[in-house]
């Protein structure tokens, strides 16, 4: 499942305690006016993290921030301590990890101080990081290809196995989305349902009770989380990650039955979901294609919500090849939304997509069969989506051409 989460961090289960660490943000700053004594952080998991600092100065220190990013992002969060100033000053900093907080276990954290005193004078440690996880295993890692996996009490023989599996089904999968240069991806292995019940984010009491989730990706950190070790899954939350990496933009916005059913389509459960969409058709249960934007609340439709996800695009695939899904993702990637997008690329509305795909799953021929999609607009688009895999320069005339005249 894809996932999206903003949070704090989580840190490492040891005290640092660093001698002159501390590295001056001002030149002006007298020599070891303040001193940092120690500086660490420890994890309470899964609920938060303490970041502690002990510092001494010349002058009243009155003043500590700590600056934390997570995941290798950009943004820097920063706090200020509430500690009694003074020559010696203890502070703590507690940072949410749960909840609306939540952040992934194998997410890696970096963080520094800035101290203060009355004087005006300013130090700045220097970094550190650390990756987040639950102190209570003793977890391994491994890299094979474009994929990290981080494990515990699991059998290298059977990892390295998986790993490899997963690494080459990357190579077959960019391709079919536009991606050249995969990012490095990670992926964090949890044991049963007591481990990944602590470890993977709430999305309803539904859901968790009837553990529907096997795993989570979370594109802002090119990492996945998951329940065992399995290949499918895998091959599931990787997929997720190489669709966000082909829909980098902000302005991209990709309904969620487009992104389940692509992440499903290099999978090999599909028996077991053709047989419940089927089912679902005989008995007039089907949901409707343009209220799929989401995964639905309820528990008893979560299962039909994925296989209908999966049996949707499969028919796309099926119908008109793969060479249109990376132009389809090209043109969300721009700006256009899912119905804009569709009849750009496929000659179909979202309803139309629906319609026709409801007639092959029952067997029913249309009584006016749907003329061949590939009109001159769609041919244009897969032309200019052949040429941006070998040129990125073609992209901008299909922006042009999506946009139209005097834009």
């Amino acid at each position: 499942m894809k996932a999206k989460v903003l949070g704090a961090v989580v840190g490492a289960a040891v005290l640092a305690v660093l001698a002159g660490g501390a590295a001056a943000a001002d030149v002006a700053v007298p020599k070891d006016a303040i001193r940092v004594v120690a500086a660490g952080h420890s994890i309470e998991y899964p609920d938060q993290m303490v970041f502690q600092l002990q510092a001494e100065g010349d002058a009243t220190i009155t003043e500590v921030r700590l600056f934390y990013s997570v995941g290798g992002r950009p943004v820097q969060v920063y706090g200020y301590a509430d500690f009694e100033p003074g020559l010696k000053v203890s502070a703590d900093f507690t940072v949410e990890t749960s909840g609306s907080s939540y952040i992934p276990t194998g997410v890696v954290i970096e963080y520094y101080y800035q101290v203060s005193d009355m004087n005006g004078n300013t130090v700045e440690t220097t970094p550190w990081s650390f990756e987040y996880r639950d102190p209570r295993y003793r977890w391994e890692s491994m890299t094979i290809g474009s994929l990290t996996v981080l494990y515990h009490d699991i059998s290298e023989r059977r990892v390295a196995q998986a790993a490899q599996q997963v690494a080459a089904r990357i190579e077959e999968i960019k391709p079919v989305f536009g991606v050249e240069d995969v990012h490095m991806m990670k992926a964090v292995i949890v044991n049963g349902s007591r481990e990944a019940r602590r470890a993977f984010p709430l999305v309803s009491q539904a859901s968790q009770r009837g553990h529907y989730f096997a795993g989570f990706a979370f594109d802002e950190y090119d990492l996945f989380l998951m329940q065992g070790l399995d290949t499918d899954t895998m091959i599931h939350e990787a997929t997720h990650l190489l669709v966000h990496q082909a829909t980098e933009s902000a302005l991209a916005r990709v309904p969620t039955w487009l992104n389940e059913g692509l992440a499903m389509q290099f999978e090999d459960r599909s028996i077991v979901r053709s047989a419940t969409v089927r089912s679902a058709a005989r008995a007039d249960r089907l949901l409707r294609l343009k209220n799929m934007n989401s995964v639905p609340g309820r528990a008893n439709d979560i299962s039909l919500f994925y296989a209908q996800a999966w049996s949707v695009v499969d028919y796309m695939v099926d119908t008109y090849g793969t060479e249109r899904i990376p132009v389809l993702l090209g043109t969300l990637n721009m700006g256009k939304r899912i119905d804009e997008a569709l009849p750009l690329v496929y000659g179909l509305t979202v309803e139309e997509l629906d319609e026709e795909w409801r007639n092959d799953l029952l067997g029913v021929t249309p009584i006016a069969p749907r003329p061949d999609p590939g009109t001159v607009a769609t041919s244009a688009l897969l032309t200019g989506a052949a040429t941006a895999a070998v040129a990125a320069s073609a992209w901008p005339w299909i922006w042009r051409w999506l946009r139209g005249p005097g834009q």
